[in-house]
């Protein structure tokens, strides 16, 4: 997203039909600021992409702050519809951005925790019509409590879109080159086995990755993968770090509706080329290198925010300093 352009003073009377003479407002002045409100108008609002992990016993999982029970989401689900925001897929959102852009009033839903309560939670939002996307650990398919081959073909065949979140569900970020590879691969392959279509989005679990690993997704076939960042995606969005809002229990639903009128801190796009750094401005018209920029801290973020710290266990948001804001 570009920042707003500076307006002389003579500029902005103009603007206004303001005369020296206080003369009448000319028709010229009037067309002027008819164009600057269509402008204002018709300009995308920043798009939230949520994170959900929905669980029944919220006391059983750790960290239970990253999670929401079925009432909190249904609740949430009903905020969502009320502000007529276009429900999209990660892979229909990512196909956007490299088009025209993305839709003036977008919003993704994302599972990241593939627990029994996902399905019902993603089925309620496809008999309605609405897009989502769940992404799936594979070595957890069938375990007690999660989900099993009979519904995530179930929601495939609903139009919820199916993505990969690695095999074992470890943070790619410190693993081997061919560690990596393996988890990425084996849990497409997995996936394709159960909805006969290989998946096309990925999420990085517990949103660790790198430029290494960003460049494996992109060369193991995936058009798209989803970090962490607690920030409002923009046009600008890396469709291969796509910048997500974690939703936990204890956020307050003004927050959420915060997100949805798009209020919120967006980051800048940084895409490392070779040796050598490639910027894009971010809201704020500022270029920060990502080696040298720390995170961005969203305005309705949870406390623990992506990038400023090498996580010490399983939080959500968790990355390393830098590299994860690109």
């Amino acid at each position: 997203m570009s920042s707003p352009q500076s307006v002389t003073t003579a500029e902005f009377e103009q603007t206004l039909g303001v005369q020296e003479d206080g003369e009448a407002e000319r028709p010229a002045a009037a067309a002027t600021r008819a164009r600057a409100r269509g402008s204002l108008a018709s300009r995308p609002r920043p798009v939230p992409i949520l994170r959900y992990d929905v669980v029944a016993d919220p006391t059983a999982h750790v960290p239970r702050r990253s999670t929401v029970t079925p009432a909190v989401f249904a609740r949430h689900r009903r905020m969502i519809q009320r502000s007529h925001r276009h429900f999209m897929t990660v892979g229909e959102y990512c196909a956007a951005l490299r088009s025209a852009g993305a839709p003036p009033e977008a919003i993704v839903v994302t599972f990241d925790g593939d627990r029994a309560e996902t399905f019902t939670a993603a089925r309620e939002l496809a008999e309605r019509g609405h897009a989502a996307t769940v992404f799936v650990t594979t070595s957890r398919i069938g375990a007690p409590g999660m989900l099993g081959e009979t519904e995530i073909r179930r929601l495939h065949e609903m139009g919820v879109e199916i993505g990969a979140s690695g095999h074992s569900g470890r943070r790619l970020d410190g693993l081997h080159r061919s560690d990596v590879t393996a988890e990425i691969t084996l849990c497409r392959r997995r996936l394709a086995a159960i909805t006969g279509e290989e998946p096309r989005s990925f999420a990085y679990p517990r949103g660790g990755w790198d430029q290494g690993v960003r460049q494996l997704v992109i060369a193991a076939g995936y058009s798209a993968a989803c970090a962490v960042g607690e920030a409002l995606s923009h046009p600008g969005d890396d469709p291969f770090a796509l910048t997500r809002l974690t939703v936990y229990g204890g956020l307050a639903d003004h927050r959420v509706r915060a997100w949805l009128d798009g209020i919120g801190r967006t980051l800048p796009r940084t895409i490392a080329s070779g040796s050598r750094l490639r910027f894009m401005p971010s809201a704020l018209g500022t270029r920060i290198p990502a080696r040298l920029g720390g995170a961005y801290r969203p305005r309705f973020a949870p406390r623990a925010v992506e990038g400023t710290h090498r996580a010490t266990g399983d939080q959500p948001g968790s990355e390393r300093p830098g590299r994860s804001q690109r």
